[in-house]
């Protein structure tokens, strides 16, 4: 079959399954398998770059985005081990592995009943998979949880996605996937845009200022800070492998300046000193900082 017929009819039964989920499996090769998963991929990533992306933008524009603490200071292993491994593992048995008629169901339910209520188990699984990820944030606000729908938007339809490569495929598939995309986008692009980043560097009158982004923590590197200043004046900054808004959190106090900035590495020097807000002023320059 051509390939861009068989993307074309991928396309389109992902569509017609999302419209009115069926709990009907097809049968594929190995290498079948592996181009179904390899198609789906390539239609949410177009789908994020179309749709989830301008969402989230829209999202970050309206509140600030923090990591939740239990994201903040993973190493590379770490992060491959939660993002890969763990968390597709987990998430696919607690979400999607209920979603086949079996032997179980059959002395629950009648197949006629199965189909009736499968498609609303499929939306509420994938709802509640959607909105479980709203606690990789630290927020309580009222405008945090109006505005979840955008910034889940990825996972809410990341979940039927998943859903349908876990019915028409099995679990293993939707595990599979899963982890794929976790690789590309929760490490790979992150630590590939990481790279070529060139550092922020600002030169002024009396002061000098150098940073570097991070993606993981080196666990073979100290993680320090050192800020020398008095009263209102600031004479040196120094951090390595310091999140950012524990860098404002130290220099102005908890949550009175917010970011979604994460891992830095940061050198500032001022022989005459600058204030704290003009340091604000400086790092504003480049960074968004509330």
């Amino acid at each position: 079959m051509n390939y861009f017929l068989r993307l074309k009819n991928d396309t389109v039964d992902l569509l017609q399954f999302i419209k009115r989920p069926n709990d009907v499996q097809i049968k594929l090769s190995v290498k079948e398998k592996f181009l179904f998963i390899f198609n789906l991929l390539m239609i949410e990533i177009i789908f994020f770059l179309i749709f989830v992306f301008p969402l989230n933008y829209i999202a970050e524009k309206l509140i600030t985005l923090k990591q939740s603490e239990a994201f903040e200071n993973l190493g590379w292993y770490e992060a491959v081990f939660l993002f890969v491994i763990v968390a597709p593992v987990l998430e696919e048995w607690i979400f999607r592995y209920s979603l086949r008629y079996n032997s179980l169901f059959s002395k629950l339910v009648s197949r006629e009943k199965w189909n009736k209520i499968f498609p609303f188990l499929v939306y509420i699984l994938s709802s509640v998979f959607g909105l479980v990820h709203l606690d990789n944030y630290m927020n309580d606000s009222w405008k945090f949880y109006a505005l979840s729908p955008l910034i889940v938007a990825s996972q809410l339809s990341g979940g039927l996605i998943l859903s349908f490569i876990r019915v028409r495929l099995n679990i293993f598939c939707s595990m599979l996937y899963h982890a794929i995309w976790n690789l590309l986008f929760g490490i790979t692009i992150p630590c590939v845009m990481a790279f070529f980043i060139n550092p922020y560097i600002d030169h002024g009158k009396n002061y000098n200022l150098h940073i570097e982004q991070k993606v993981f923590i080196n666990k073979d590197e100290p993680v320090l800070i050192d800020v020398n200043s008095k009263d209102d004046t600031i004479y040196k900054v120094e951090a390595k492998q310091y999140q950012f808004q524990n860098l404002l959190n130290h220099i102005y106090g908890k949550d009175k300046h917010t970011t979604d900035e994460g891992l830095i590495n940061i050198n500032f020097q001022s022989k005459e000193g600058i204030s704290k807000q003009e340091f604000l002023e400086i790092l504003q320059k480049e960074y968004m900082i509330k």
